[in-house]
């Protein structure tokens, strides 16, 4: 519990961001109305609005109110109208300047099979019969995608290059944080690497194991990125937290997500050092507009973000524990969207699929 004031910034966004970024708001509405959630909600113009409004995919103005925000959440992120644009105007630029914005160094990932969903999953079934639970947790400060990019004319035509850069307080920050959640969990933490080859991957590696002095209570093993990458679908259930870079997390993340099934139904949360968050769906980038006409996005994803945004940013782990409840009921009881039909499921529309959640914290 807390009493201090919080402000949570909305960026509905793009395409069925909207629609995504309400159910979030209701649920925010929901606790401020009856859990005592001290929090003040505003809405960010950003992404295709501001851009069709200014030309700018993130004003001053609206940079400005997000600095003050403790979290910025963001429904989704791009539409192919603006896919002419030059980058730093398209709407994705808006996501770029909000993490240099707050300092985030970490992104947790989690990745799960909910019970009567395993029948999205591509494995066969023996090897889901465990079910499994994992989270990644990814430095998204360094590596390549953070580092220096150049391209030059050389002798056997244009070269390019892009630096693996990392130092130590950059992996220590995310170390940390993969420790801390495996201590709520099952204490078990897997470091991914190619410390076999890259300088990279050696001072990674080294690093962690002197962070995990620190936490004698947690076990941790290595492995190979290209092990691992393999490992994830013979046993997925062997994983519990994944620790490991930039690019590495980018790829190993997004392969659990298509190994469940439903990559829609998880969220992600994007933290700085002090606690402030950047909390969004798994798939951010959804570019299938038809499910904004018909209202038949599954919000799952921006309402597992919202119970990150309550634990990480918002200081209620309680009230993000009643989320998920809501969420796994709505599991249990086969609903559904056009966007992830099930079979002998209930189809709700996005906005239904809202409300049932609100009801069921209701009923709780």
């Amino acid at each position: 519990m807390t009493s201090k004031m919080r402000r949570v910034g909305i960026i509905p966004g793009d395409g069925i961001g909207p629609q995504l970024a309400a159910q979030a708001v209701k649920v925010l509405r929901y606790f401020q109305q009856t859990a005592g959630l001290d929090v003040e909600i505003l809405e960010l113009e950003a992404c295709g609005a501001a851009i069709d409004r200014c030309g700018d995919p993130l004003p001053p103005a609206t940079k400005a109110q997000a600095a003050m925000c403790d979290a910025v959440l963001i429904g989704n992120i791009g539409a192919p109208k603006y896919s002419a644009l030059p980058p730093e105007k398209r709407p994705e630029r808006t996501l770029m300047e909000l993490r240099q914005l707050f300092g985030v160094c970490t992104n947790l990932r989690p990745v799960f099979l909910l019970p009567g969903l395993e029948e999205f999953s591509p494995l066969r079934p023996e090897l889901i019969e465990k079910g499994f639970r994992v989270l990644v947790v990814r430095d998204i400060r360094g590596g390549m995608l953070a580092g220096p990019h150049d391209s030059w004319d050389g002798v056997h035509g244009r070269e390019a290059c892009d630096t693996e850069y990392y130092n130590e307080e950059t992996v220590e920050l995310t170390a940390r944080a993969a420790f801390a959640e495996a201590r709520r969990r099952t204490g078990r933490v897997c470091s991914l690497d190619k410390a076999n080859v890259l300088a990279s991957s050696v001072l990674w590696r080294n690093k962690v194991i002197e962070v995990a002095k620190d936490y004698s209570d947690v076990e941790l093993r290595h492995c190979y990125i290209d092990t691992a990458s393999m490992e994830v679908i013979r046993q997925p259930w062997a994983f519990d937290v994944i620790v490991t870079g930039n690019v590495f997390g980018d790829i190993i993340a997004d392969e659990l997500a298509q190994i469940s099934g439903t990559p829609a139904l998880f969220g992600s949360a994007e933290l700085a050092p002090d606690g402030r968050g950047i909390y969004t769906t798994n798939q951010l980038h959804n570019p299938n507009e038809a499910l904004a006409q018909s209202n038949g996005a599954c919000p799952a994803g921006i309402l597992h973000a919202t119970a990150m945004l309550l634990e990480h940013s918002l200081g209620r782990p309680d009230l993000g524990i009643r989320a998920r409840q809501a969420l796994r009921r709505a599991s249990v009881d086969k609903l559904c969207t056009e966007e992830l039909p099930r079979k002998d499921g209930r189809q709700l529309s996005t906005a239904e699929f809202g409300d049932y959640i609100v009801e069921f914290l209701r009923q709780k």
